[in-house]
């Protein structure tokens, strides 16, 4: 029960946020942004971030004409790999992003996995009888049926 509850909770976490484009170019502090690097700017941030970086994903700390400040919660590898950060304060030049999202929260897929979670563990809780409901248990009955009708 405990890996089901475990299971629905980290699929909940993904299905309530989507990723669109930023609504403007100089995004308020604390904006959780999502930073696709360029092949340039996979280069460039290399000693900063690491080889290999495809995204960077944080909150916006603040921003220039020419570069965020972004407190990194984790990077996106370009072999898929994901890294997580502790808040590390970096800064992304904007020449080196070639596309910037924004993270907002989505009331549509969040009623659509709560709906499918609950749905889940109503019908294990159904399929498992562990309220109690439902009719007896018919392998007491011996076989042939009952012992008067023999």
């Amino acid at each position: 029960m405990r890996r089901l509850a475990a299971a629905l909770c980290a699929f909940a976490g993904v299905g309530c946020y989507t990723y669109t484009p930023l609504a403007t170019p100089d995004p308020v502090p604390g904006t959780h942004v999502s930073l696709v690097l360029s092949d340039q700017g996979r280069v460039g941030m290399g000693p900063s971030v690491g080889p290999g970086v495809a995204r960077v994903d944080g909150a916006i700390v603040g921003a220039s004409d020419t570069a965020y400040v972004v407190s990194v919660s984790d990077i996106l590898g370009i072999n898929g790999n994901r890294s997580p950060w502790v808040g590390e304060t970096v800064q992304v030049q904007r020449s080196y992003v070639s596309n910037s999202l924004e993270r907002r929260f989505s009331r549509g897929r969040t009623f659509i996995v709560a709906g499918g979670a609950a749905a889940a563990v109503v019908a294990f809780i159904l399929t498992r009888n562990l309220l109690g409901l439902g009719g007896g248990d018919a392998s007491n009955t011996p076989p042939g049926g009952p012992s008067g009708n023999q």
